[in-house]
C-alpha cells in the first residue's frame, strides 16, 4: 500500500516577484504576516512539518524560472532554499512561529519595515 500526499502538485514554472504591500493590506485576514530571518534559519523544515494547513514549503531554488529584478535573481540563485507560505491557505495560527527552534520566524505587520526585534515587541 503506498502512502498518498495531501500536498498540492509542484510546478516548475514559478516566477519570483515582490509582493505588493498595498495588496496585502486589503486582505481580510489579519494584517500581520509571517516573516523569515534567513540568517537564523537552519533549514530544519520544522515549520513545514508542523503546519496544520500544509501551506509552508521549502523549495529548491532551481524552480525559479524568472524574477522581477536583478536583486531577486541574485537572491534566488544564491539561496539554499526558497521559503514559501501560501497566503491563501495560511490562517496565521502561529504554530510555525512557536515551533521554529532558531527563532527565524516571526510576525510582522503589512508595510512594517522594522527589524525582527521590534516586530516582536
Amino acid at each position: 500500500m503506498s502512502a498518498t500526499s495531501n500536498k498540492p502538485p509542484f510546478y516548475d514554472d514559478y516566477e519570483l516577484k515582490v509582493v505588493d504591500p498595498n495588496w496585502l493590506a486589503t486582505r481580510v485576514k489579519p494584517k500581520r504576516h509571517i516573516g523569515l530571518d534567513p540568517d537564523l534559519c537552519i533549514l530544519c523544515r520544522a515549520c513545514e512539518d508542523v503546519c496544520p494547513w500544509d501551506c509552508i514549503y521549502m523549495l529548491s531554488p532551481g524552480i525559479v524560472d524568472q524574477t522581477e529584478g536583478e536583486n531577486l535573481e541574485t537572491a534566488a540563485k544564491t539561496a539554499e532554499a526558497i521559503f514559501v507560505i501560501d497566503d491563501n491557505e495560511c490562517t496565521r495560527c502561529g504554530i510555525c512561529v512557536d515551533r521554529c527552534p532558531s527563532d527565524a520566524l516571526f510576525y510582522i505587520r503589512v508595510g512594517d519595515q522594522r527589524d525582527k526585534a521590534a516586530a516582536n515587541e
